[in-house]
C-alpha cells in the first residue's frame, strides 16, 4: 500500500509532511514525482509550474526557480518542494518504500536522467522503484541502473500503450497500469513474465479489495488509511 504524493489528502501533495503522514496511516511507502529545479536539483514536484500547489500565489515554471528561491516558497502548511536526495534519506530512515515517478515533460530529459543516477549512485537507499509513462526513461534506467527496478506507467486514455506490449523489450519488470485498465487475465500474464504489478490511483475501498483478489502487488491510494483499513477487514 503506497500512499499518492503520501497521503495527499489531508497533507500537501508530494512533502514530506504528506509523506510522514501515509507512514502514520499504515503506508508501506510512498509514489511521488520527480522533475528539475532551476539549479538542475532532483525535486520532488508533480506540475512544471508552482501554480497550483500554491493556489495561484507563484506560477512560474520551476525551471525557471532557483534551488535556493524555492526552498524558501510555501506549498501548504508551511511544507516546501523537497529535494529528491532528502526524501530518500527520510525514507531510508522511516523503513518507507518509495515509488520514483520521473516526469518525462521536463525540457531536458537527458539532464534529469543524469541528475536522478548521480543522486542515488553510491548513497543507502530505501526500497525504490522507478517508473514512467516515457519507454524511453524506462529503457535508460534498464541499461544505467540495472540493479533498481523499473515500472511502465500506462493510462486508459492511451491508444497502443495503454497495454504496456514491448514491456520486456525496454526493459521494464514492473508495469504500472491505472486500475482502470486491471483484469483478472492482465495480472496473470505479468506474472508469468515475472512482472511486478502495481495499481494506481485507487481511492474506493471495495475497489481496493477486488484488485487484491486478483493479486495485484501494490495499490497506490490518495487515501491510505482508508485503503489500508479495507484491506485487513
Amino acid at each position: 500500500m503506497l500512499g499518492h504524493r503520501g497521503a495527499r489528502h489531508a497533507a500537501p501533495e508530494n512533502t514530506l509532511a504528506a509523506f510522514d503522514l501515509a507512514l502514520r496511516e499504515g503506508a508501506d511507502g510512498s509514489e511521488l514525482d520527480v522533475r528539475l529545479d532551476g539549479s538542475g536539483q532532483a525535486i520532488v514536484l508533480h506540475d512544471p509550474t508552482l501554480t497550483r500547489v500554491t493556489q495561484g500565489s507563484e506560477r512560474r515554471h520551476v525551471e525557471n526557480i532557483s534551488s535556493t528561491e524555492l526552498a524558501r516558497l510555501d506549498v501548504g502548511s508551511g511544507e516546501r518542494v523537497p529535494l529528491l536526495r532528502d526524501v530518500l534519506i527520510w525514507a531510508r530512515e522511516h523503513g518507507q518504500r518509495l515509488n520514483v515517478e520521473l516526469k518525462h515533460d521536463v525540457r531536458n530529459r537527458a539532464l534529469l536522467l543524469r541528475e536522478v543516477l548521480s543522486v542515488v549512485s553510491g548513497a543507502p537507499l530505501p526500497c525504490l522503484i522507478f517508473s514512467s509513462f516515457h519507454p524511453y526513461f524506462v529503457w535508460w534506467l534498464a541499461r544505467h541502473l540495472p540493479l533498481l527496478p523499473r515500472a511502465w506507467l500506462v493510462h486508459d486514455k492511451q491508444y497502443l500503450l495503454k497495454y504496456a506490449r514491448g514491456s520486456r523489450l525496454i526493459g521494464a519488470n514492473a508495469i504500472h497500469p491505472q486500475h482502470t485498465l486491471v483484469t483478472a487475465a492482465r495480472v496473470a500474464r505479468a506474472k508469468r513474465t515475472g512482472a511486478v504489478c502495481n495499481v494506481w490511483t485507487v481511492n474506493e475501498p471495495a475497489r481496493a479489495r477486488a484488485l487484491a483478489g486478483l493479486g495485484v502487488d501494490a495499490i497506490i491510494s490518495d487515501v491510505p488509511g482508508q485503503i489500508v483499513s479495507a484491506l485487513a477487514e
